[in-house]
């Protein structure tokens, strides 16, 4: 039907003329890519995924993972400085062309009769880097 772009298109919205043509879309990655500078290449859904198995591989409990949002909530057992763990949340940040990078916070859990929960030697933030360090692992097992 329509053989060029129109180039109305753009300020013709629902013409029927088409805006671009369908081969001039970049293709998605369809692996997460672990980068020399410890990013990744990927989507925001397969990073979460990648955040979620993770979690799971390092035996935690997977709360919650939004691909939308790119946040994966995790909870951990017993630690050394919790009786009821650690939670914590990886957030998927988009850095622009592909480019993703896990950053993320925790904090000691504090549930029943305790009255205190010391976070001892960062334990809680080194929850994140752990997911992180076996994210990297995984994107680096996956192109092998």
């Amino acid at each position: 039907m329509w053989s060029r772009i129109s180039d109305k298109a753009a300020n013709c919205i629902g013409c029927g003329a088409p805006i671009e043509a369908a081969g001039n879309k970049a293709a998605q990655p369809t692996k997460a890519q672990l980068q020399p500078d410890g990013t990744f290449i990927g989507t925001k859904a397969l990073l979460v995924r990648l955040a979620a198995k993770a979690v799971l591989q390092i035996g935690w409990r997977l709360d919650n993972a939004d691909e939308q949002a790119g946040l994966v909530a995790f909870t951990t057992g017993v630690t050394w400085g919790s009786w009821s763990g650690v939670s914590g949340t990886v957030y998927i940040e988009d850095m622009g062309n592909n480019g993703f990078r896990p950053v993320g916070s925790a904090k000691q859990n504090v549930r029943g009769g305790a009255m205190l929960s010391l976070n001892l030697f960062n334990e809680a933030e080194s929850k994140i880097e752990r997911i992180i360090e076996v994210m990297r692992s995984l994107a680096n097992d996956e192109w092998r």
